[in-house]
């Protein structure tokens, strides 16, 4: 057993929640572990599981193993953003985004000029007065950074047998800001929380096979360019890793992405990132001066090193779900029409991981997650609002599809792509851009038989 029992008080607690959410939980295909787990690795899945699930409460509390939230924040718990590890999705039109922890707004600085190189990292800069991120919660006495509501533009895509799918993109309209006005160069991009799939496995994709797939400046003139997401290292500005994670592949690996979610959304301190007061500026007095949960018997942190490591063993040896439906005829057709139509330049079925990650369970697995883990221009339809390190705004890592059909069963919502504008896949197939605009043309030209078939193919996955 590997886990650290000089947390006795933590401990007591994960236990009493992770009991109380097995009598509780929903079945779910996102969050069962990888099969051929250790033995020494079962409880701390399950108890990883618990502090993923587990509310958060704002200091000072009488329970310093969970307190420590905010000041401000988006949503109290991982599980209320990534539901069974399940994607987020967008508010209605109308709805105060606020009150919707798994659709977020991210702040960076928008580059007018072009990169001097292809491969230039710009600084991750976000807004003086709101930093890195929108948080319409925050901790009593301390105010919320405000509220929006969204509405959609919307517009008719015509399929070639004369089929009419109507799109929409989502338009922020800010109703409070309580820290004044943003810089006249934030960019704004707004995200839905990614599912949680596989992400152990995709973490321990060797770098060398990243690589290989990579075609910047496109040698084979098949019109796909896919670039490496390089991102400056935490300790050291002049070494570069690749990105991994994130919609715009901004983070290195599972333990990144983790401890980046605990500071920002919910206002955490982890080993990574200290600061106890999570994602607030130095222009918001009240938030950086407030009470905070950093508690010698946690490492002075509010998600100590035992905290992060049990988190990222329970997303780490999560495992994807299976594909279904292999041996049914519109499977292998759809499969047919999916490679017609060039989706797998960018969407790779197969990958296999090394021989050195950190869990033996992970080591020299072939998976099929339909990810290249590239950087590709997806048109200025889909732009984000600002760079992300070496990302342009029309650049977005390809998403795995793994599970993308049981998207409902899991979170009880769907929505697709970044920004969660796209309610079907059929709908996230037409607004691919850019370097995938000719498989999107293909799609339109498809009799309603064959895109069916692909659809069936895609939701089996």
């Amino acid at each position: 057993m590997t886990v650290n029992l000089k947390h006795g008080s933590f401990l007591a607690g994960v236990y009493a929640s992770f009991f109380c959410f097995q009598n509780l939980a929903i079945a779910s295909d996102y969050s069962t572990p990888l099969t051929g787990i250790e033995l020494e690795n079962k409880l701390d899945f399950h108890i990883g599981e618990g502090i993923f699930q587990k509310f958060w409460v704002p200091s000072p509390s009488s329970t310093t193993a969970s307190d420590g939230l905010g000041p401000l924040y988006n949503t109290r718990s991982c599980n209320s953003c990534h539901v069974n590890n399940g994607r987020g999705h967008a508010p209605e039109a109308g709805i105060n985004g606020a009150s919707i922890p798994s659709f977020l707004i991210r702040f960076g600085k928008s580059y007018k000029s072009p990169p001097p190189t292809k491969d230039f990292i710009y600084p991750s800069v976000g807004d003086k007065h709101y930093g890195n991120q929108f948080q319409g919660q925050s901790s009593p006495g301390i105010p919320a950074e405000g509220d929006y509501y969204l509405s959609y533009n919307t517009h008719i895509e015509r399929l070639a047998d004369g089929t009419k799918v109507t799109l929409r993109a989502p338009v922020i309209h800010w109703t409070t800001l309580n820290y004044g006005e943003f810089e006249e160069n934030t960019g704004v991009t707004p995200l839905v929380s990614p599912a949680l799939v596989g992400m152990g496995l995709l973490d321990n994709i060797p770098n060398d096979m990243i690589i290989r797939n990579a075609d910047a400046d496109d040698i084979n003139n098949d019109g796909i360019s896919g670039r490496i997401s390089w991102i400056p290292s935490s300790s050291n500005n002049n070494i570069k890793l690749i990105g991994r994670f994130g919609y715009k592949a901004a983070t290195p690996s599972v333990s990144a992405q983790n401890q980046q979610a605990f500071n920002t959304d919910l206002g955490l301190s982890t080993p990574r990132n200290p600061s106890p007061t999570g994602d607030c500026t130095e222009l918001q007095k009240a938030c950086m001066s407030s009470p905070n949960g950093n508690s010698p018997h946690l490492d002075n942190l509010e998600v100590d090193q035992q905290q992060a490591r049990l988190v990222d063993l329970f997303v780490s040896l999560s495992s994807p779900p299976s594909m279904r439906n292999l041996t049914k005829p519109e499977f292998l057709e759809g499969k047919k029409v999916f490679d017609e139509s060039g989706c797998a330049s960018c969407h790779i079925p197969k990958m296999k991981t090394g021989s050195n990650s950190s869990f033996a369970e992970l080591n020299n697995r072939t998976f099929y997650p339909f990810t290249d883990m590239l950087l590709h221009d997806m048109g200025p339809k889909l732009a984000s609002g600002f760079q992300s390190f070496s990302a342009t705004p029309n650049e977005w890592r390809t998403a795995p599809l793994w599970g993308i059909g049981l998207s409902k069963k899991v979170s009880g919502r769907v929505s697709f792509l970044h920004d969660g504008r796209a309610q079907t896949i059929e709908e996230a197939i037409l607004w691919h851009g850019g370097e995938a605009k000719q498989s999107q043309e293909h799609y339109k030209k498809l009799n309603k038989e064959h895109r069916k078939k692909l659809i069936y193919f895609l939701e089996s996955l």
